[in-house]
């Protein structure tokens, strides 16, 4: 399990965020490894190629309604869906899924459980209070892939 996303820039923390309400809520499941991926770009392929089956939280920015829940399954996820690197030196996450791909190292599901973005102009702003009350369901969803999994194993 994955969060991405960078904390300083209000609901683009959203991903990190979610991760770590599961973790301090104990409501990982055995055997599930989780990693905040913040903003690390191609250092998180190793984490992606190693995987059998990633679930991912992330804000998205579809046009939706702020807060609006989106879950993509493996080819649903759009090579780009929203993501606004700072500088042109960063990597979006769905670049790290294309490398990951193309060097034959993708996890067998890919599960994206993203949340339409309000605010990710404000730096050093937290979540606006759209996409944290969207949270907890987020959460209730991703548990949910995973359970699918756990009982596929």
């Amino acid at each position: 399990m994955l969060g991405v996303g960078n904390l300083l820039w209000a609901d683009e923390g959203f991903g990190p965020k979610a991760v770590a309400r599961m973790i301090a809520t104990e409501k990982i499941p055995a055997g599930v490894e989780v990693y905040d991926g913040g903003t690390q770009g191609m250092y998180l392929l190793p984490i992606i190629q190693s995987a059998r089956r990633l679930l991912v939280f992330d804000i998205v920015d579809f046009g939706a309604e702020p807060g609006h829940i989106v879950v993509l399954r493996d080819g649903e996820i759009p090579a780009f869906f929203g993501q606004r690197p700072l500088s042109l030196h960063q990597t979006a996450f769905t670049d790290v899924l294309a490398a990951a791909e193309l060097t034959g190292g993708m996890p067998e599901a890919v599960t994206l459980v993203g949340v339409q973005l309000e605010d990710i102009d404000e730096w050093g702003g937290s979540l606006t209070l759209t996409v944290a009350c969207a949270m907890d369901e987020a959460i209730r969803i991703g548990l949910g892939e995973l359970a699918v999994w756990a009982a596929k194993r």
